[in-house]
């Protein structure tokens, strides 16, 4: 009687899982997709992937570590890229011994400064790291020209991190105002991203605020109007200011890539300790580690953002330890309208469409989208988790001829930064140049002038 039973159940199980195949095939319906890939120009076979830090601090500002302290520790963790980016500073070269400081910041950040001296690397030191030495010839990388701009502002910090730009020397920020730093960064030529938004939006412990129409068309607006302005943080290590960055940049990118503008996503650590300084990285594909591939790669988005905390996909306790998840190649077949890749150190694999996620498992890394078609979106993209932490891909945007393209108004958002701009700008222009303002602004602001 066990058997007769044993036997029944197995032939009702088989007729269950194959009468949901079934059901599921037929509420998904075969469109001619078209996939935009990324990552197009990267050759999986001859390039090489350089782990890049974006966005730290040294005594510079009000940071803990020296300059010197700072190469040295990213070279003994392996990186191949470093751009330095004190706040409202403009990067120099690692031997600089007269960085343009701003003493205001190294005063009010006293417990981090100490008002150290400034530590220059020695011009020896700074060969034998770019040339690779101790490491098989693998230098690193140095980016000068960078910085976190917008200053310091009151309640959130809304900073904009700049390359290839002579703008923001000492320039004070504005509450809520990122665009005039893109928009002054794009005007000389250079490259932006936006940092830790989602402090400013104040979903650290909401995610529903990442949510919210006057935030999205907030940055929407920014990323439509300025190319340059290539993406959005989405990790940055284990102190990031929210744990729902990601669900912002979902938001974004719903708003965007309708449009035809797709937005990358980019971690770092924001190290302000030297302990800090592999939290979070992105891996940049690249020909070559040189300053033209590492600006293409900036623009067109080839590169995965690595996190080492990722407190709303990992937990709370979770501290990424050993090698990271990497992707080694990547696939997409146009007529098959499936997006596949071959990666290692990873245990888990999730697939989002349109910020919903869609697929998940130990081995899905392969994605058919025609499996999946009453769930997608204008967008798909992939995490991997592992031991050493969690990888983001970038968006892959989706199209199809039968399919309308559902675009979401986007309307100008005028804000209190607006008017705040506006009165910095008036108060720069009646009192500026008064004796007692110049006096303060030569001692605490190392300039005297601070109009955008």
């Amino acid at each position: 009687m066990k058997r007769i039973v044993a036997v029944f159940m197995i032939t009702a199980l088989i007729f269950s899982a194959f009468a949901s195949t079934a059901h599921a095939k037929s509420n998904n319906t075969e469109h001619d997709y078209t996939i935009e890939n990324p990552y197009k120009a990267v050759d999986w076979d001859s390039w090489d992937q350089y782990k890049a830090s974006l966005h730290s601090h040294t005594n510079v500002s009000d940071g803990v570590p020296t300059v010197a302290e700072s190469v040295e520790e990213h070279y003994r963790l392996g990186y191949d890229i470093l751009a330095i980016t004190d706040h409202a500073v403009l990067g120099k070269e690692w031997t600089s011994d007269s960085p343009n400081t701003v003493p205001i910041y190294r005063m009010v950040k006293f417990g981090n400064s100490k008002q150290k001296a400034l530590e220059p690397l020695s011009e020896q030191r700074a060969a034998e790291i770019k040339t690779g030495v101790g490491r098989d010839g693998r230098g690193m990388l140095e980016i000068t020209g960078a910085m976190e701009a917008n200053g310091a502002t009151p309640i959130n910090d809304c900073h904009v991190n700049t390359f290839f730009s002579d703008y923001g020397q000492a320039l004070m920020g504005v509450y809520g105002d990122y665009e005039t730093v893109v928009k002054q960064a794009d005007k000389r030529g250079g490259i932006s991203f936006l940092d830790h938004t989602g402090e400013y939006v104040g979903c650290e412990d909401d995610p529903e605020m990442a949510k919210q129409p006057y935030y999205i068309n907030k940055f929407a607006n920014i990323f439509l109007k300025y190319d340059s302005c290539v993406a959005i943080d989405v990790n940055s290590g284990k102190n990031n200011r929210t744990r729902y960055d990601y669900i912002l940049w979902d938001e974004i990118l719903k708003v965007t890539i309708p449009y035809g503008r797709n937005v990358s996503c980019i971690a770092f650590t924001d190290g302000h300790h030297i302990d800090e300084y592999d939290r979070a990285f992105t891996m940049m594909c690249m020909p070559e580690n040189s300053l033209s591939a590492f600006r293409t790669c900036l623009e067109t988005g080839a590169y995965f953002s690595v996190g080492r905390y990722a407190r709303a996909d990992l937990g709370e306790e979770f501290v990424g330890e050993g090698a990271p998840p990497k992707v080694t190649k990547l696939y997409i077949d146009q007529q098959a309208d499936s997006i596949s890749f071959d990666a290692e150190e990873f245990d888990y694999v999730r697939w989002y469409s349109d910020g919903e996620l869609i697929a998940e498992g130990k081995d899905i890394t392969s994605l058919d989208l025609d499996d999946y078609s009453d769930r997608l979106g204008c967008y798909v993209r992939f995490t991997l988790t592992g031991k050493g932490g969690i990888l983001y891909s970038q968006a892959f945007p989706i199209t199809a001829p039968d399919i309308e393209p559902q675009k979401i108004p986007v309307y100008p958002v005028v804000d209190a930064s607006v008017f705040m701009r506006g009165f910095v700008n008036v108060f720069n222009f009646l009192f500026g140049l008064t004796p007692p303002m110049l006096l303060i602004r030569g001692l605490l602001w190392g300039r005297i002038w601070w109009v955008y």
